[in-house]
């Protein structure tokens, strides 16, 4: 890019660079400004170079959601919104997206809608319909992933109506099923060859010899069938002999091979109990049967679709997926042929940008592959990427996509080095990693076209392209990367099933050999390289442990690193609502909109908001034995013969009854902070250890309750929905994560 800025002379605004994240579009432009001060150093007198720190402030180095919501606000008019929209948080969304959930089921049961019945009756049990629900907002968040989600669900759903075939060989699903079949069989068959090879060669074992023989040939008859209906003929009378016995004959060899025909023929055994269950008729008809219900299905994830856009429509609110929907939506109509065709807006951004360049394009959907195609002219696209770096494909990245590109291209002519249209340029180089080495050899051997889409080999090699300074030899410092493999197995655990305490003690384990390796590094003194320092002395912030979860396990480490002397910072997030100051709020408040929630109530009672001691509460259970907590507090305040109980009992429910009219017109967040300050609480857990965190914590929530007053959600009911909708998923109160970081490096 800096090259087409200085070089060709193309404005800095009339490109548009795509980067993953928003740091990463920082950074970009500190290069770009860093280059072209550089230039100006060389051509102080250079005017295009001084245009272009101008522009730069112009220029779209931006991720493609903010270039989406650029085009949105530029041309919102087209699609009929309003140009106020704001973007729901995850959690507001969750709690919508359940409410237009709720909406479009009671309509539908209201109606009493025959196909709507039988689609219930499919999918769900007799007590409740929420594997329906959970159905339709799978198959609707996923659709989202394509450039026109409808569309998408429709096309899948026709797939299953075959009624004008006659033959399930020739329909779509026949064919995969019938390939996924062969494919099986063929690697069973090429296994048992080589066991067959091994056992020819020992006169001994002449009877298992034939009895492997026999399971090839009805393999190999298998693998010959095309139709579907001879395979199953074929499938559904085969029977594998029965393996010979003899005590006499003590061979490893032929352990083995029974271990291996065990190994290869179940998968066999289970297409036949499984998939051939059918004849082709059978089949077909058993198929369009399906069809029928997905398109029940379909009508229901469509009325969903519709209502939750006239939901957010109403409240003024988009989500994440309405950014780059909505601007595919300016940037593509149809034409009289039902073709998709660039609008006159796509016509301007294709003018204007000369260049386009997609960084991390490994991880690119569908949707921003259409967007990004649509404003080109077909030739000034660049793509980055590394497949082997793709971890989105669970939020609906397509790798592919890069494949399909990298396999096509083709690399510039090796005698004139002249670049064709769709080249591939290989940049073989790492300037960041260090462990190239176990990177390359990891991938060589686990890498292949049906695993990754790509031959890993030396072709494929990445290569040392930083140049570090050279350590003198007194210092110690990394060489080859290490690779240790602790053996957690014990002989007689290989057969028992992983429950949630063996996972836990393998942590433990895992967690302890770390600890020593640790110890060990500073114990030889290990140096690390430091750009601005040169060599020096490894510090505790110079290592990171990066685990495949940290549900279970983080907790385990942090224990174990703390009991060792090492200071730790776990970044979890699930930690905050775990907390005890944020638990005991969210139980009062829960007792204010519903002080007939017993644990809520018993929390707070004996938390230092309450002050009462486990005899305390004995005590007012056993004035009230049946019934809820709530109501032994009334029964205590006016029976009691404990003077000193009763007052404070008494105490107690006239500050709750002060919360619940404080709660009639106060704003939530204000609510919170009456809480905090008539209660002492804020003050009491300031003065407690790790007093500054704990408060940093409920400044944190009366924040959250501020922005919640701001969106279109109100009420305390629906605020304490809000926050269980966070603790229980995966949205992370991040804030919490950067007071607690602050905190920490303090």
């Amino acid at each position: 890019m800096i090259n087409k800025i200085i070089k060709e002379k193309i404005d800095i605004n009339q490109l548009l660079i795509v980067t993953f994240t928003n740091a990463a579009a920082s950074e970009m432009r500190e290069k770009i400004l860093e280059a072209i001060y550089k230039k100006i150093e060389e051509e102080p007198e250079n005017k295009n170079l001084q245009k272009q720190i101008v522009l730069l402030n112009d220029a779209n180095i931006s991720t493609i959601h903010s270039f989406c919501l650029e085009v949105i606000k530029n041309y919102f008019y087209e699609i009929g919104i309003s140009p106020n929209f704001r973007i729901g948080d995850n959690a507001e969304i969750k709690l919508l997206k359940q409410e237009t959930l709720e909406e479009v089921f009671e309509e539908l049961y209201e109606e009493e809608n025959k196909d709507f019945i039988k689609l219930v009756d499919t999918y769900c049990g007799y007590r409740n319909d929420n594997q329906l629900r959970e159905l339709v907002l799978k198959i609707y968040n996923y659709s989202q992933s394509m450039p026109f989600p409808m569309e998408w669900i429709s096309e899948n759903v026709d797939k299953f109506n075959i009624t004008n075939k006659n033959d399930f060989s020739q329909t779509e699903w026949g064919k995969l099923l019938i390939k996924n079949f062969k494919e099986e069989a063929q690697s069973a068959a090429t296994a048992l060859k080589t066991v067959k090879n091994e056992l020819k060669e020992d006169s001994e074992l002449e009877k298992y010899y034939i009895t492997i023989l026999e399971d090839i040939e009805k393999i190999e008859k298998l693998l010959k069938q095309d139709s579907w209906d001879d395979i199953y003929n074929l499938i559904c009378n085969l029977q594998f002999e029965k393996w010979p016995i003899s005590r006499k004959i003590q061979s490893e060899l032929k352990d083995k091979s029974k271990q291996i025909r065990d190994k290869v023929e179940k998968p066999i055994k289970d297409f036949r109990d499984t998939i051939f269950i059918y004849k082709s008729k059978e089949a077909i008809e058993d198929i369009y049967d399906m069809y029928k219900i997905l398109n029940i299905l379909e009508k229901v994830i469509l009325k969903f679709s519709n209502k939750y856009q006239e939901n957010k429509k109403e409240k003024n609110i988009i989500d994440f997926s309405d950014i780059e929907h909505f601007a595919l939506k300016i940037l593509v109509k149809k034409d009289e042929n039902d073709n998709y065709i660039p609008t006159e807006v796509a016509k301007i951004y294709k003018e204007k940008f000369k260049e386009i360049a997609i960084d991390e394009y490994q991880d690119s959907n569908l949707v921003q592959e259409y967007i990004l195609t649509t404003i080109s002219n077909g030739k000034n696209i660049f793509m980055v990427g590394d497949v082997k770096q793709s971890i989105y494909k669970f939020r609906q990245a397509r790798p592919e996509l890069f494949l399909q590109k990298y396999n096509s291209y083709k690399m510039p002519d090796e005698a004139t080095n002249e670049c064709k249209e769709n080249t591939k340029i290989q940049l073989f180089q790492n300037f960041r990693s260090s462990v190239l080495d176990i990177t390359n050899l990891v991938f060589d051997n686990i890498m292949s076209m049906d695993l990754g889409g790509i031959e890993y080999n030396e072709k494929e090699y990445l290569n040392k392209g930083a140049e570090f300074k050279e350590a003198t030899q007194e210092l110690n410092v990394a060489g080859k990367a290490e690779l240790n493999i602790i053996d957690l197995k014990k002989e007689d655990e290989e057969k028992e099933e992983e429950t949630e305490e063996k996972i836990l003690e393998k942590s433990e384990m895992e967690a302890k050999a770390v600890a020593n390796r640790i110890r060990k590094l500073f114990e030889d003194n290990y140096c690390v390289y430091d750009k601005k320092e040169g060599y020096r002395k490894a510090t505790f912030k110079d290592i990171v442990i990066l685990l495949r979860t940290t549900s279970d396990t983080a907790k385990v480490y942090e224990k174990e690193l703390t009991q060792n002397g090492f200071p730790t910072f776990t970044d979890t997030g699930s930690n905050y609502f775990e907390t005890e100051e944020i638990q005991i709020i969210l139980s009062v408040l829960k007792i204010i909109d519903n002080p007939n929630n017993d644990i809520p109530l018993v929390t707070v009672l004996r938390s230092p908001i309450g002050g009462f001691t486990d005899n305390e509460l004995i005590e007012i259970r056993l004035e009230e034995r049946n019934g809820l907590f709530y109501q032994a507090l009334e029964t205590t305040k006016e029976k009691s013969q404990n003077l000193e109980l009763k007052n404070k009992v008494n105490k107690f429910l006239n500050m709750l009854n002060d919360w619940q009219l404080k709660q009639e017109y106060l704003s939530l967040d204000e609510l919170i902070w009456y809480i905090y300050e008539s209660t002492n609480y804020y003050n009491f857990v300031s003065s407690k250890p790790n007093g500054e965190l704990k408060t940093a914590n409920l400044k944190l929530l009366f924040e959250k309750a501020k922005d919640y007053e701001k969106a279109s959600f109100k009420g305390l009911y629906n605020f304490i929905n809000y926050i269980d909708k966070i603790s229980k998923g995966s949205d992370d109160m991040g804030s919490a994560k950067l007071i607690r970081r602050k905190w920490e490096c303090n």
